[in-house]
């Protein structure tokens, strides 16, 4: 019972803690999101302030340029002028084209305007009766003028600086007229809550259409029907109010009353008194709800994390002998089991070293039988080898008797002919001896080397050259250039050789004897084709002409060992050794071989040895 009452009174005073701490922090974090988008909005009133200045500063000297430009005054002196007044439109046309304004005009003393910047557009303002535009009668009266409006013929609010012409009498007026539009539209698409007001609180710019031309309830209530304006279109909608939710100095976070959404503003304010008109701007407040709603869970998480932590320790605390006492039980199931792991790391190490012992001896045992396939080819061979070294021989020793008599006879050049003849002899065979003591000499496993395929084939063929031409077997290449390969030269011959043999005995028979040797890449990928045009492998024995002492040729002539050692090298490249019986006649034997990657260095390094 005791445990029960304990267990809840910590539970309400953590519950407690929590929600503590997350009204402390989300507080904190609203005020501080609150400070911050403060200063931006300031920043961002103080901008659209002098975006607005800007663009009427630049352009509001205009109109007392003009009136003192001499054209100006003579073309109002005498309007009926067609050349002054053609040179003065393009003068306006000029200087609005420069001053980058949309319409720079000049009204004469009757109100009809006399040139314009567009005259030659075909709604062109020369000729327009403009006498009754409050900045006509205004400047008339003052000399100077300015009316924000809308003007007719666009039905969008614009701005018109007027300055009087007079020498000393009224000659007429001259008219600047500043559109915003390009504002608004930057305003809209930036995504800024923008408004602008005159002295009468009515909404002229507004980055949002749907308040334009409205009277904005936190400047001023809405005017009594005698006060109302006409210079703009009516609204049509209810006057903006706020409904403040809090107060902050300059600025306050309000509600549009009325909207159909529920979304809280920042709303702060700049006035311009040299127009009389205020810049409104609305921030909203999401990102800052959003902040209050992470400070408080950022708040309730910590307090739940120092909250956990305290019961961690607590039942760390509780723990701890039990786990003292568990670690001693577990040090004794762990000293039994390192016992019971030695024993059998010592038993697998002894099977390691037994079957690296039978690796070693089997590898010798393969090397053995690769050295002996290649004295065995070397046999096959040696009737041929004797054969084309006789050749030689022979022709030496009539050579040297023929070069007796010359010498007798003193003919030396006939001498130096002959002795050439016997030096390109003894050079060959020089050449099939070295190539025969190279193939001959045994392999160095373990010392991998890149192999050029091109060179092994032309080595290969060259310790068969003598069989070929006597069994009259046509031999074809197409060989795809530089195409290297990780392995053992002495090797990789040997395995052509293997199977240009095989080819040989294949093709004994047939009357067009024909070998086909193939090389191409594919990917990382290298094939060696042997192809013969002989009577193929029997269907059943395919699967089988890789095994060792399994041949079908008659006794005598094979012990079935070549295509098993040849078999064996491919695997020791890593490539793989497959047959097929070609459908025109004849076997193909392919041998696939992995592209050694770094074939380049290793040609020049071949080719300089």
């Amino acid at each position: 019972m005791l445990l029960n009452t304990r267990t809840a009174v910590f539970g309400v005073a953590a519950l407690a803690s929590i929600a503590l701490s997350m009204f402390l922090t989300q507080r904190i974090w609203r005020e501080n999101g609150l400070r911050a988008l403060e200063a931006i909005n300031e920043q961002r009133v103080q901008l659209v302030a002098n975006a607005v200045r800007s663009e009427i500063s630049r352009q509001d000297h205009l109109p007392v340029v003009l009136s003192l430009d001499a054209e100006v005054r003579a073309v109002l002196a005498a309007p009926g002028d067609p050349v002054r007044r053609d040179r003065l439109n393009r003068k306006l046309q000029h200087v609005s084209r420069e001053a980058d304004t949309r319409a720079l005009y000049v009204i004469g003393p009757d109100g009809v305007v006399v040139a314009s910047d567009d005259w030659q557009l075909p709604d062109a303002l020369v000729g327009r009766e403009l006498s009754h535009r409050p900045y006509f009668t205004k400047a008339v009266e003052a000399g100077r003028a300015s009316y924000l409006g809308v003007e007719p013929a666009s039905n969008q609010v614009r701005y018109f600086l007027a300055e009087a012409v007079r020498d000393p009498s009224l000659l007429g007026v001259a008219v600047v007229r500043i559109e915003f539009d390009a504002l608004e539209a930057a305003w809209q698409q930036a995504g800024e809550r923008v408004l602008v007001t005159d002295q009468n609180g009515i909404v002229f710019l507004a980055s949002d259409p749907e308040f334009k031309y409205r009277f904005l309830g936190a400047v001023r209530e809405p005017a009594d029907p005698a006060e109302e304006t006409t210079q703009y279109p009516p609204a049509g909608a209810a006057p903006i109010s706020f409904d403040v939710l809090e107060r902050r100095g300059s600025g306050s976070a309000v509600r549009i009353r009325g909207a159909a959404d529920r979304t809280s503003y920042l709303y702060q304010s700049m006035a311009l008194p040299q127009y009389g008109w205020t810049i409104h701007r609305l921030t909203d407040l999401q990102a800052i709800d959003a902040d209050q709603r992470d400070g408080a869970i950022i708040g309730g998480a910590l307090s739940a994390l120092f909250i956990s932590l305290l019961l961690y320790l607590l039942q760390r605390h509780r723990a701890y002998a039990d786990a003292r006492e568990a670690g001693a039980r577990l040090q004794r199931q762990v000293a039994e089991r390192t016992r019971e792991l030695q024993e059998a790391n010592t038993t697998l190490q002894s099977e390691i070293d037994e079957r690296r012992r039978t690796e070693e001896r089997l590898r010798a045992a393969q090397n053995e039988l690769v050295q002996a396939g290649k004295l065995a080819a070397l046999g096959q061979m040696s009737a041929a080898l004797a054969h084309e070294i006789n050749q030689p021989l022979a022709a030496i020793r009539t050579f040297m008797a023929s070069t007796k008599i010359f010498v007798q006879r003193g003919e030396m050049k006939q001498v130096s002919g002959n002795l050439d003849l016997i030096g390109g002899l003894a050079d060959r065979m020089a050449k099939i001896t070295a190539h025969l003591k190279m193939f001959a000499r045994r392999s160095e496993p373990g010392r991998p080397e890149p192999v050029l395929v091109e060179r092994a084939v032309e080595g290969a063929l060259f310790l068969i050259e003598s069989q070929t031409k006597n069994s009259g077997v046509r031999i074809e290449q197409e060989l795809e250039p530089d195409l290297w390969v990780l392995g053992y030269a002495v090797q990789l011959e040997q395995v052509l050789l293997n199977l240009v043999q095989n080819a040989l005995d294949a093709v004994e028979a047939v009357a067009d004897p024909c070998i086909r040797i193939q090389t191409r890449s594919s990917g990382g990928r290298v094939a060696i084709t042997v192809s013969d045009n002989g009577h193929g492998i029997p269907a059943e024995h395919i699967a089988r002409i890789f095994d060792p002492f399994f041949t079908t040729k008659s006794v005598g002539k094979g012990l079935g060992l070549g295509l098993s050692i040849t078999y064996g090298i491919v695997q020791d490249f890593g490539g793989q050794l497959s047959a097929v019986n070609r459908p025109e006649g004849g076997a193909a034997l392919t041998i696939e071989l992995p592209r050694h990657a770094g074939q380049a260095a290793f040609r020049k390094k071949v080719l300089h040895a």
